[in-house]
């Protein structure tokens, strides 16, 4: 019993203070989303949501929780600017947009590791480039955008401007790492498959690894064989961006992805 104590004590208490803190934190979320509802979307916003192709294929409910996440993002994420780039309103809901098509339909906070974007104009390389020694591959090459874990992320704004889908990798980067690790596999729900997910992503993984390593071709970027995270993240821009051609040649991973962003590209047409 004194052992039971002693370890209440030691552990008990800072999982309680977790646990209490994260549940206050998501019914404060849940109590802002409730607001931001019911407010009017702004009519320049919605002019701008017009260019956004994905926008026209959400039924009614889909783009009132869209629209509402957008708000929520924008008043709780910090834009920064690096050099002499000037930020926009316009640049700015660029980027909620395609974060926040994401998690349209999945419940929860909206990125809450999550308080600083920084927009730079280009490319940037990090001063360690070390190479994988797996395949072979540079660890860091030019990058187009960069998340860390906990935030911020950094994004390049000529490659968005020019219709890179870095939004999409970077921020499937954050919701990988809201479990804790960045391992490629995101929290999947209540009634989420983790056997089948590490079943069928594990497989395909180590698929696209064997090819990158005997030089030979894949529809899925190389830069995927990395590791597990990154393998997650290019994939996600392959089921923004390419749905059907994923669907086709990916069936397996394309149905988890449809499971898990509750969304299915493959029919926006």
């Amino acid at each position: 019993m004194d052992l039971f104590i002693k370890f209440l004590l030691l552990f008990g208490t800072p999982l309680i203070v977790y646990l209490i803190v994260k549940y206050v934190r998501k019914n404060f979320v849940q109590q802002q989303l409730k607001k931001l509802a019911k407010e009017p979307f702004p009519d320049q916003y919605e002019k701008m949501l017009q260019k956004f192709a994905p926008y026209k294929f959400l039924n009614d409910e889909e783009k009132k929780r869209f629209k509402t996440k957008i708000l929520y993002f924008l008043q709780n994420k910090i834009f920064n600017a690096v050099g002499d780039l000037v930020i926009t309103d316009e640049m700015k809901l660029l980027v909620a947009a395609e974060a926040c098509l994401m998690i349209t339909n999945i419940d929860g906070d909206v990125y809450p590791g999550l308080k600083n974007i920084y927009l730079m104009e280009d490319v940037f390389i990090p001063k360690d480039n070390p190479v994988n020694a797996a395949t072979g591959l540079p660890t860091h090459t030019a990058r187009l955008g960069e998340a860390w874990k906990r935030g911020p992320i950094i994004l390049s704004w000529n490659s968005i401007a020019q219709g890179s889908s870095v939004i999409f990798h970077e921020f499937s980067h954050q919701l990988d790492q809201q479990d804790g690790s960045f391992d490629g596999t995101p929290t999947l729900g209540r009634n989420g498959n983790y056997d089948k997910w590490a079943q069928v992503m594990g497989k395909e993984f180590i698929n696209l690894r064997k090819r990158v390593m005997a030089h030979k071709g894949s529809d899925i970027d190389s830069y995927g064989a990395t590791n597990e995270a990154e393998f997650f993240a290019v994939v996600t821009e392959y089921f923004f961006t390419r749905p059907r051609i994923l669907q086709k040649n990916h069936p397996g991973i394309y149905e988890l992805y449809k499971d898990y962003f509750q969304l299915d590209p493959s029919s926006w047409s």
